[in-house]
């Protein structure tokens, strides 16, 4: 009785780790093959990133009176 359990837990961890083995073969082969789908199917080069405009002299000003009116409120508070 003991070497039949035996034999059923040996048959059964046998085929446990052949299906993972066969799984993690499959997903290396898929995994793979979408990689050099994309490769082929992907532009050579990206375009490069276009620099932001500058901003408006009217933005300066507003950032610049914002950072004025931060650092008086800090050193207000302090």
């Amino acid at each position: 009785m003991a070497t039949s359990l035996l034999a059923g837990g040996l048959e059964l961890m046998v085929f446990g780790m052949g299906t993972v083995f066969v799984f993690l073969t499959v997903l290396v082969l898929v995994t793979a093959t979408m990689s050099r789908l994309v490769q082929h199917f992907s532009p050579e080069h990206a375009p490069p990133n276009t620099p932001s405009p500058e901003p408006s002299p009217e933005t300066l000003a507003v950032i610049s009176a914002a950072i004025h009116k931060h650092r008086q409120v800090q050193r207000s508070s302090h």
